[in-house]
């Protein structure tokens, strides 16, 4: 059992970088789960400050809707006082209004607003708030209309806001184990690929391979022993975060429903350990290996639903997740919490998921196993 041992004590060479990663996921699994959610969404208002030396009616509409829109401050006529209260973030943004601006507005003369803004993120939306309420008085301008008949269309279009609705308000506690198991995808993914791959292109090198081939040691003990590391690794991972999820979620974890998330995970853990084989195979280089960790960690995160709800992605992106098994293994998660009534027929699609996120396995694997035949 030499290469197992010796897979072991590249395993220990590593272990800081797995007990980081574990703990960064873990930790984030943990704050996502245990967050409080909030009932209302209200938008946050900017701070303007206004400098007015025009007196048209459109002019006067506009300051009214600024007012309505934002946090009114008062700032003196002098450019020090001006910088002294962007610098020090009394206000986000001012406004200076020339004189004639409606009219040169409306006489399509390209008016000079100047916006003044400040450091702060927030400011982004005042230019945003400015430019909403001008477009639709260039617009209505450019078809002929009065001065009076343009503040009137404009009143009527500005009330039309979005309607922001929270999701998840009352997040269940089951919904939240979901969420914790989901997060597993950023984690396996990452921590998988960082050590599989790493310990594939170290036991690939050509110098180390040439020494087995002379060796005494059977090429078919040699795969055998590194394919038991692999899983021996993988288990010993998977069981950390299932305990976790246990001391977490101990009533909900003794269930059906706790126990299909327990075998769902198992079965993404496998299929995670197989990709991570499989890019081993690919790559010779293990400084390579730490990029690809990232781009498919990161990658596969994103458009399977682990970091962004599912229902707000982009069907095309969706349906671009489906070949690979985050998507199955998430989807899974939440397909798990919503049962409610257990039979046959409400549990085969869960295992017919479970089956395909191993065939997804067998199939990186497969080509690995392939690599490893054409290269050697």
């Amino acid at each position: 059992m030499i290469v197992f041992k010796n897979y072991f004590n590249i395993v220990k060479r590593h272990l800081g970088i797995i007990i980081l990663f574990s703990m960064i996921s873990i930790g984030i699994s943990i704050i996502n789960t245990s967050y409080t959610n909030t009932e209302s969404y209200e938008s946050e208002m900017p701070k303007i400050s206004i400098i007015n030396y025009d007196d048209s009616a459109l002019t006067n509409n506009f300051i009214n809707y600024i007012t309505k829109k934002s946090k009114i401050v008062e700032v003196e006529d002098n450019e020090k006082a001006i910088q002294d209260a962007l610098y020090l973030n009394k206000v986000d943004a001012i406004l200076i209004i020339p004189v004639n601006f409606g009219i040169d507005l409306l006489n399509k003369n390209e008016p000079n607003l100047k916006i003044k803004k400040s450091t702060q993120n927030i400011s982004e939306y005042t230019e945003l708030l400015v430019n909403r309420y001008f477009k639709i008085a260039e617009n209505y301008s450019n078809i002929g209309m009065t001065e009076r008949e343009i503040i009137n269309k404009i009143e009527k279009d500005i009330q039309n806001e979005i309607e922001v609705k929270v999701l998840n308000e009352n997040q269940s506690d089951i919904e939240k184990l979901a969420l914790y198991y989901s997060f597993e995808n950023y984690a396996f993914l990452s921590i998988f690929i960082f050590i599989i791959g790493t310990i594939m292109c170290i036991f690939n090198n050509e110098n180390i391979r040439k020494r087995n081939n002379i060796s005494m040691l059977n090429p078919k003990s040699f795969s055998n022993q590194l394919f038991l590391g692999h899983m021996t690794l993988t288990l010993s991972i998977w069981i950390i975060y299932i305990l976790i999820s246990i001391i977490l979620y101990k009533d909900i974890m003794f269930t059906i429903n706790g126990l299909l998330l327990i075998i769902n995970s198992l079965c993404f853990a496998i299929s995670s350990t197989c990709l991570a084989y499989m890019i081993g195979c690919l790559i010779k280089n293990e400084n390579v290996i730490s990029g690809v960790q990232n781009v498919i960690s990161l990658g596969l995160s994103f458009i399977s639903g682990c970091f962004v709800p599912i229902e707000l992605l982009d069907p095309n992106i969706v349906s671009f997740a489906k070949i690979f098994s985050s998507y199955w293994f998430i989807q899974g998660n939440y397909d798990i919490v919503k049962l409610s009534t257990f039979n046959f027929k409400t549990i085969q699609p869960i295992i017919q998921n479970f089956g395909i996120i191993l065939i997804f396995g067998i199939v990186y694997f497969s080509i690995g196993k392939i690599i490893v035949s054409k290269k050697y």
